[in-house]
């Protein structure tokens, strides 16, 4: 029944949320983080759960077995405790009520805390990842994909790779990204083309270099694609008229700031307090950061539209009907479609 139920919740997100499926997907195809994701939560986690489903009515003895064997895994007396992380946030008076809570929670746990060591996989390779480097070219190869689902609109993804794995992103490109969000695609792909949502993605302080198009509920397919190769000559034209209205600049920066400066609930806070520790980022690093955004100038929106004009390895991942597909690819659209609900 859950694995029922998990097929149903997923071809239902596909339909109503496939831009965030169509992300998924192409960012499966540029990094081993976003191909792993994209196996527990994309397009491959729905054929995996689907076949998963056909197993366990047909052979429920092997799922069996599968599931007992990461549940020993997991539980394993000598390794389980080591890399478990506990994090709780609340202010002293609150730590200091739970704190023999804690304790007794720890203690309770399974497995010895002085048990056998882990690899230090911020030195060496996980082997999820040395698997997941040998899967990706046969599983997620550079290719422009369109993925049928009973919906009379279309969400259409295009990305590729901005800078190069390890390769240092200045903060000024949240400018720019935020810029091209709020700005161009919400024009011309929102406004001008009637979808409910047009934006890109693009992490620059904790990403992998990849940026992408994305449209919502979008009445079109081929014009939005368009829209996308053409924002780098927009973005352009864009910066010299930045060149000469240092106010428009100041507004684009002060709305990058804010972004980073949104108002946090005591949970947000702890989470990313969190996310910063596991991914060692330091104050230095994040000031560089907030400094860079500072002092973003209009040379920096024309650097960042050199770059979407030479996106490497730039590929499509579009959800939508098959009577959308077949119109684009008389448009020249051509892509290889595959039924997913």
């Amino acid at each position: 029944e859950m694995l029922k139920e998990t097929k149903t919740r997923l071809e239902a997100s596909i339909q109503g949320s496939g831009h965030s499926f169509a992300n998924t997907r192409m960012k499966a195809r540029y990094s081993v983080s976003g191909f792993i994701s994209e196996k527990m939560g994309g397009l491959t986690y729905l054929e995996s759960v689907t076949s998963l489903l056909k197993e366990a009515e047909e052979n429920w003895e092997s799922v069996l077995a599968r599931l007992e064997k990461m549940r020993g895994s997991i539980l394993d007396k000598s390794t389980c405790r080591d890399g478990m992380m506990l994090d709780i946030t609340g202010d002293k008076a609150v730590m200091d009520a739970i704190q023999p809570s804690v304790d007794s929670f720890l203690s309770a746990l399974p497995g010895d805390a002085d048990g056998e060591k882990l690899q230090d996989f911020y030195n060496t390779e996980h082997p999820w990842v040395t698997k997941a480097k040998s899967e990706m070219a046969e599983m997620a190869p550079l290719k422009d994909e369109g993925f049928v689902v009973p919906t009379q609109v279309s969400y259409v993804g295009k990305g590729g790779r901005l800078f190069e794995e390890g390769e240092r992103v200045p903060g000024s490109t949240a400018v720019v990204s935020r810029f091209l969000r709020t700005g161009y695609l919400w024009d011309h792909v929102r406004v001008i083309g009637g979808a409910y949502g047009g934006f890109c993605t693009f992490n620059p302080m904790e990403g992998d270099g990849i940026f992408t198009y994305l449209s919502y509920r979008d009445p079109n397919l081929a014009k939005t694609l368009d829209v996308y190769d053409a924002t780098a000559d927009a973005l352009l034209e864009a910066a010299e008229e930045l060149e000469n209205n240092p106010d428009a600049l100041a507004t684009a920066i002060i709305g990058a700031v804010g972004d980073l400066d949104g108002a946090l609930s005591a949970e947000q806070k702890g989470s990313k307090a969190f996310n910063r520790w596991v991914l060692r980022q330091t104050p230095e690093e994040r000031q560089q950061f907030r400094d860079e955004i500072l002092n973003t100038k209009a040379s920096d929106f024309r650097d960042f539209a050199m770059r979407l004009k030479n996106l490497k390895d730039s590929s499509v991942a579009v959800v939508s009907s098959k009577a959308a597909f077949e119109a684009s690819a008389e448009a020249g659209k051509v892509m290889e479609v595959k039924t997913v609900v």
